[in-house]
């Protein structure tokens, strides 16, 4: 009987040991968390090792997903957990999971889908934004008048980037100002193949053009500017003052006229339609562009120059 007792005794006091750890044991078997891991084109990723770091007690936890890009943690006890993404190829990704609260049962939670990018492509968005950057800067050298360092810059973009549509549209602009015309219609016709419907392209070609005094080959491109831009009143100026230079005064008088209904108040643009009626001998018409133009100038010698054409023409009528 002493035996059995003591037996009896013993099984009783492990029962009782059994009841009072249970429930701590299930403290530490508290969250299910399972997901999935992607790449940028939203196909599964095998082999993506997961750590899971008790942030407190730097207890950690690490798998790797599966060929369909899943992964399970089960029995996580509650903490914040520090989370580390790794695979070879790919960029290294961090997150926090916030599983602190105490759970009296397993709680099963599924995390959004993890999007990995490869290190190539994170590369790429380096590159893109150092270029971004490089543009950025060399926009406000144009903007100061330092187009030689603009273009010193934009060129080394183009080492990279040959094809990089905004490099070339710039370092046209800083060549055009620096009067390197030949320089400017080459990178202008490269941005018009490579946006064909960037109608500032277009323009600025038209303008190199010019200073190449090649007019057809700038009246072309202008009309191309126009197309997609109607309201560009300076391709409407700039063609009309080549029209204008061959004595082609009707067809430059639609164009200045055109420009003029754009922007009413621009002298310049009042002052050639003025001097194409002055070729038509339209006197008054001339009398009353002149006299429009005259106000919107602040330049006091061409006020001057402007009062005393409308003079002559008014003698003019007067014979």
């Amino acid at each position: 009987m002493k035996n059995r007792t003591g037996r009896i005794i013993g099984l009783f006091v492990l029962w009782m040991g059994l009841i009072l750890v249970l429930p701590g044991s299930g403290q530490f078997r508290e969250y299910y968390i399972f997901g999935k891991v992607l790449d940028t084109q939203k196909n599964p990723l095998d082999g993506v090792e997961i750590t899971v770091r008790d942030v407190l007690s730097n207890r950690s936890f690490t798998l790797k997903t599966k060929k369909d890009g899943e992964f399970k943690f089960v029995g996580l006890p509650h903490a914040t957990y520090k989370v580390v993404l790794k695979k070879e190829g790919y960029a290294v990704k961090e997150d926090e999971w916030n599983l602190a609260t105490p759970q009296d049962t397993m709680q099963k939670i599924e995390m959004p889908a993890v999007v990995l990018a490869s290190q190539a492509q994170v590369e790429e968005v380096q590159r893109l934004k150092e270029v971004e950057a490089g543009i950025k800067e060399s926009a406000d050298k144009i903007r100061q008048g330092d187009m030689n360092g603009a273009i010193t810059q934009l060129k080394g973009i183009l080492d990279k980037n040959p094809k990089d549509a905004n490099a070339l549209f710039l370092v046209g602009m800083a060549y055009a100002k620096n009067k390197m015309y030949p320089e400017a219609t080459g990178a202008f016709l490269q941005v018009t193949e490579l946006a064909p419907k960037f109608a500032a392209a277009f323009y600025q070609l038209g303008v190199s053009y010019q200073g190449l005094d090649e007019p057809d080959k700038a009246l072309e491109a202008y009309k191309k500017a126009l197309d997609l831009d109607p309201a560009n009143t300076d391709a409407f100026y700039n063609s009309g003052l080549i029209l204008f230079k061959q004595s082609l005064i009707d067809e430059a008088l639609v164009l200045f006229e055109k420009a003029v209904v754009l922007k009413p108040d621009d002298p310049a643009f009042l002052e050639m339609a003025g001097r194409c009626y002055i070729n038509k001998a339209d006197y008054p018409k001339a009398i009353e562009y002149l006299e429009r133009a005259k106000t919107g100038y602040n330049d006091p010698e061409r006020t001057k120059f402007l009062d005393e054409l409308i003079t002559t023409l008014r003698a003019q009528i007067k014979k």
